[in-house]
C-alpha cells in the first residue's frame, strides 16, 4: 500500500459505487454511479465522460478521485450521455404508451452536442438531490467541451466551480488527418446535409460511423461544439470567456491528439479565460486519459479547489 504526504491516495482499494439512473428534462433514462461518503458535506463532483465512452469508462481516474472525495467528504457521480459509446440504443420514457417507454438511437454517431445541457442538467439535479449544494462540473476530452458550453452559456448557480480534462479541438485533429482533402470532405458532408440526409449514418468519413450533422459538429471550424479554437487565427472564445466561476485546465505533457505543442494550447486558455479564479496545468508524461499519472493529475484538481474550499 501507498500513501501520498497528505494520506488520501492508497493503491488496491475498491471503493462502493451505487449504481443510479436520472432522467433528463426531454425524459431520456442514463445510467451511472454514485460515491456517498462516510462523512458528507454539501460539495460534490459531477464527472462528464468522453467521446464514445461511458460512465465507467475511466475506471482508474474515477477510484483515484473517490479517494479523494472520501477523504473531503465529497460526492461524486458519473452518468452516460446520450452519446455514450458509438452507436447505442437510448431508453425515453413516454407515458402514453403501454410500456411507458420506447428505444430512440443514440451515442456518439447520433448525439447532438447542444442536447449536453440537457445530460449535464439531470446529473447536477441528481446531486442535490443527494443532499449537496456546491457542484463541481468536471468533464474529460468531449465532456470538457460540453461542461464549458454548459457553463458558458448557462446561469446555473448550483455549479461552484468548472474542470476542463484535456480539453482539445477535434477540428485540427480532423485536419491533420485529412490533409489537403480537409476542406473538400467538409464540402461533401454540408451537401448531405443539404439534401436532408443531416442525420443519416455515414461510413469512411471517420473512425467510427456517425451522422453527416455529427461529422459537422465535431470537424468544421466555428461550430457551437468547436470551444476550444486555437486552432484559428481569429478565434471565437465567447463561451469560454463565459465561464466566470473557478475554472481549472488540466492538459497531458503527452496527449497523444495534440497538433501543436502543448505549451501553445495552455496559453491560449490563460490568454483567453475570464474565471474568478483559476489555475491551468501540463502534467508532465500525460497522455489524453492520464493513464499511470491518475494521481499527479488528482493531485492537480486538489491543489487548485483547497485554497477556494477548505474545511
Amino acid at each position: 500500500m501507498l500513501s501520498d504526504s497528505e494520506g488520501w491516495y492508497t493503491t488496491g482499494i475498491m471503493k462502493q459505487f451505487y449504481l443510479c439512473e436520472i432522467t433528463t428534462k426531454d425524459n431520456l433514462v442514463h445510467q451511472g454511479l454514485y460515491f456517498e461518503p462516510s462523512k458528507k458535506n454539501k460539495k460534490a463532483m459531477l464527472w462528464v465522460h468522453g467521446l464514445t465512452d461511458n460512465f465507467y469508462g475511466d475506471r482508474t481516474i474515477l477510484e483515484t478521485f473517490t479517494q479523494y472525495c472520501e477523504s473531503e467528504g465529497w460526492g461524486f457521480a458519473s452518468f452516460n450521455t446520450r452519446g455514450h459509446d458509438v452507436v447505442a440504443s437510448l431508453t425515453k420514457v413516454d407515458p402514453s404508451l403501454s410500456k411507458g417507454r420506447i428505444h430512440i438511437n443514440g451515442g456518439a454517431g447520433y448525439e447532438m452536442f447542444k442536447d449536453c445541457i440537457l445530460d449535464i442538467d439531470a446529473g447536477i439535479s441528481f446531486l442535490i438531490n443527494q443532499g449537496f449544494s456546491e457542484i463541481i462540473i468536471a468533464g474529460i476530452s468531449t465532456g470538457a467541451n460540453k461542461v464549458c458550453y454548459y457553463e458558458g452559456t448557462q446561469d446555473d448557480h448550483r455549479v461552484a466551480g468548472v474542470a476542463l480534462i484535456s480539453p482539445l479541438s477535434d477540428v485540427p485533429i480532423k485536419q491533420k488527418e485529412l490533409g489537403k482533402v480537409y476542406r473538400a470532405t467538409v464540402k461533401k458532408v454540408e451537401t448531405l446535409v443539404a439534401k436532408r440526409k443531416a442525420d443519416e449514418l455515414i461510413l469512411g468519413y471517420d473512425y467510427m460511423p456517425l451522422t453527416a450533422a455529427r461529422f459537422l459538429s465535431l470537424y468544421r471550424a466555428g461550430g457551437a461544439e468547436d470551444v476550444f479554437q486555437y486552432h484559428r487565427e481569429k478565434s471565437d472564445t465567447s463561451v469560454f470567456a463565459g465561464i466566470k466561476k473557478p475554472l481549472l485546465v488540466v492538459l497531458g505533457g503527452r496527449d497523444e491528439y495534440a497538433d501543436r505543442p502543448m505549451p501553445d494550447i495552455k496559453k491560449f486558455f490563460d490568454t483567453h479565460q475570464r474565471s474568478s479564479y483559476y489555475q491551468s496545468v501540463i502534467i508532465p508524461g500525460g497522455f489524453h486519459s492520464y493513464r499511470g499519472k491518475e494521481k499527479e493529475f488528482v493531485d492537480a484538481f486538489a491543489s487548485w479547489i483547497k485554497p477556494l474550499w477548505r474545511h
